[in-house]
């Protein structure tokens, strides 16, 4: 079994965060969305997807990735969509997707809803993180909920269902990737570097743990993740 690992663009290499998931026992196949060769067939020995990128999630492939993401929901496996890879999945589940633009490093608001989400366990109110934005989610999937929000995203974070979750933020990027996205807003502290780091190596322990874990899977489905 193993993640199936979406990278939509340059922006979307797994880092910190598939270090993370392969240190708790977990197999990545990374898939470059743009070359056909690498794209996967079916979802057998998937438990889990992960969709990401910056930028725009619109590009010759997403329509591929687009359909298969709907049939992993179906088989309830669960996604995680990572910056343009949340706006991607939200689309792919009938929501919509507008224009705006945010890069750098901003302050990201959890709500209640959020603090609830077993995923952020551990996450601040406020916090600030890496961001990498040409667009925004305008409107989520039919029963979709809000978790958080950016200065310019009122949906930074979202879920639908037990196993489907979205962020416009970037927990997989380290040190490197965090300077360069905040080049536009001017340097970065190595303290805040340092807290974004922690902050996202937390969420990919949760990641692991809660959303996609290695025991609970079986043919392709995961089982019981409701919580």
């Amino acid at each position: 079994m193993a993640i199936t690992y979406f990278e939509l663009d340059a922006d979307g290499a797994p880092g910190l965060l598939g270090r993370t998931l392969r240190e708790f026992g977990q197999q990545v196949r990374q898939v470059q969305a743009h070359d056909a060769a690498t794209m996967p067939v079916d979802l057998d020995e998937v438990h889990g997807v992960v969709v990401s990128g910056g930028g725009t999630s619109t590009g010759p492939s997403s329509g591929s990735v687009e359909a298969f993401v709907r049939q992993a929901v179906a088989r309830e496996i669960p996604v995680l969509g990572i910056g343009a890879g949340s706006r991607l999945v939200a689309r792919a589940l009938g929501g919509e997707v507008g224009a705006c633009s945010e890069r750098g490093v901003v302050q990201v608001k959890l709500n209640a809803v959020g603090r609830e989400e077993p995923l952020f366990a551990g996450q601040r109110w406020t916090s600030e993180q890496a961001v990498w934005n040409d667009e925004c989610i305008a409107k989520l999937p039919e029963g979709g909920r809000v978790f958080g929000s950016t200065p310019a995203s009122k949906i930074a974070a979202w879920g639908l269902g037990p196993w489907i979750v979205g962020i416009d933020w970037h927990p997989e990027w380290d040190a490197k990737e965090i300077t360069e996205a905040a080049k536009a807003t001017g340097p970065v502290a190595s303290g805040t570097i340092a807290s974004i780091e922690r902050l996202g190596r937390l969420f990919a322990e949760r990641v692991s743990l809660i959303l996609m874990p290695v025991d609970r899977m079986v043919a392709g489905r995961a089982r019981d993740v409701r919580h």
